[in-house]
């Protein structure tokens, strides 16, 4: 099989019940919450609706039809359109079944690199609050990590051409799952060449990522008149990544003002190319003004996201948010922590304490197994952990549990094999003296 799949032993069997039954029990709590959707999840079910009726491949030059047209890549809406017939609780339990799916590849991707610890890999995973959180909303974070995870395996495979081909089509459907994912294909090309260049061997896959890239970025050309990938890309270096730098050198009433300035400014400009352009240049020209301290900024914030725990998934279960409410706006703007306490909810913070403890754990455990397996790392392993440094280096200010959902998996595997690898460090030399 192309990804190596082998037959779970009793104790992963068990392991993958307790996960599963936990899906189920947070399933059964995501019902009767009847929160199914953040502010998020009506963009892709949009983009679902014009696929189905085939707006979606319609010309739209004026901003605001053309800006919700290309807000989200069409991988995940397309998933959506196909259950379009369904309802919302239907498309989450098929979205939890593809869930314990995604453990029980997990499973075979710990197994696969000679895990032991079952237990530990269990702990882990249900302590991993985001990862059934965003299983069970109509969000792309779920399929993202089913995406990787079968990367991973491919990744820790014997390579050959066949599953060479699949991790490209896999890089390209990350591409198009999550807009964040896309400049991964410019490095997919140049990791790749130099891999078949020392090889002295060549394979056209190379080119199925890029070739895909560009048929998009023209097809959005065609629909707007504007050569992008999502129009998301402006709002977050608006919205999110410079707003919060702002609002954390100088004050949060002084980067209200600047995002009003610059969108009161772009109203001028009616169609979407030329009011897209004008957005993107004044984002690019605060950039370049203030290089080194927003460069610095984007950098700690981005390492600060590994370690949110979680509260703002926590809260989905309870309320539904307009994301301006969770520990990001408190860090990267003026409100007061004590903002949160006020919350009739604030009991629910206390479970932010073992999954804070967790998370620790899993990141030391999984730093201290790629430190000390670093010698048996090969080329394709290594291609995995720098997608995992650039995709936490790229998310900058907006880096959270909810952006780093898709790579707890991997976390979860890394840290048990860390455990693992600890446990026969300690071992070794009381054999040696004895």
């Amino acid at each position: 099989m192309i990804f190596g799949l082998k037959k779970l032993t009793k104790k992963e069997r068990l392991s993958l019940l307790v996960i599963s039954c936990v899906f189920f029990l947070c399933y059964i709590i995501r019902i009767v919450s009847g929160n199914f959707k953040l502010v998020d999840s009506d963009e892709y079910l949009y983009t679902a609706d014009i696929i189905k009726n085939g707006q979606y491949f319609y010309r739209d030059l004026n901003f605001e039809d053309a800006f919700l047209k290309t807000r989200r890549p069409f991988f995940y809406p397309l998933f959506l359109a196909a259950f379009g017939s369904f309802n919302l609780i239907a498309i989450l339990f098929i979205q939890t079944l593809l869930g314990i799916f995604n453990a029980y590849l997990l499973l075979q991707l710990y197994k696969k690199l000679q895990g032991k610890l079952v237990g530990y890999f269990t702990l882990f995973f249900i302590f991993s609050f985001s990862i059934f959180v965003y299983t069970q909303l109509i969000m792309s974070e779920w399929l993202a990590m089913l995406l990787l995870t079968l990367l991973s395996l491919l990744l820790t495979s014997d390579f050959n051409k066949k599953r060479f081909f699949w991790i490209q089509i896999i890089t390209a459907l990350l591409a198009f799952t999550k807009p964040v994912f896309f400049p991964i294909i410019y490095l997919n090309l140049f990791y790749f060449s130099v891999y078949f260049f020392k090889k002295k061997n060549f394979s056209f896959s190379l080119f199925i990522p890029a070739i895909l890239l560009f048929l998009y970025l023209g097809f959005n050309n065609y629909r707007t008149s504007y050569t992008h990938f999502s129009s998301i890309e402006n709002t977050n270096l608006i919205d999110y990544n410079l707003y919060y730098y702002k609002s954390s050198t100088e004050s949060k009433p002084i980067a209200d003002q600047w995002v009003r300035s610059v969108y009161d400014e772009s109203q001028k400009y009616q169609d979407f190319k030329t009011r897209s352009e004008f957005i993107k240049s004044k984002a690019s020209e605060e950039i370049r003004t203030h290089f080194i301290s927003y460069s610095w900024y984007h950098f700690h914030t981005a390492v600060r996201g590994i370690f949110d725990p979680g509260r703002f998934d926590l809260m989905t279960f309870f309320k539904k948010e307009d994301g301006r409410q969770g520990f990001l706006e408190i860090l990267n703007s003026e409100k007061s922590i004590k903002n949160i306490m006020k919350n009739e909810y604030f009991y629910i913070y206390l479970l932010l304490i073992p999954a804070l403890i967790i998370l620790l754990a899993k990141l030391f455990f999984s730093a201290f197994f790629v430190w000390k397996g670093k010698s048996n790392v090969n080329f394709l392993n290594f291609y995995l952990l720098i997608l995992v440094l650039y995709y936490i280096l790229i998310t900058g200010p907006v880096n959270s549990s909810r952006l780093m959902m898709p790579f707890q998996g991997l976390f979860i595997v890394f840290a048990t094999l860390g455990i693992q690898k600890m446990k026969e460090r300690i071992k070794t030399p009381t054999q040696f003296y004895i």
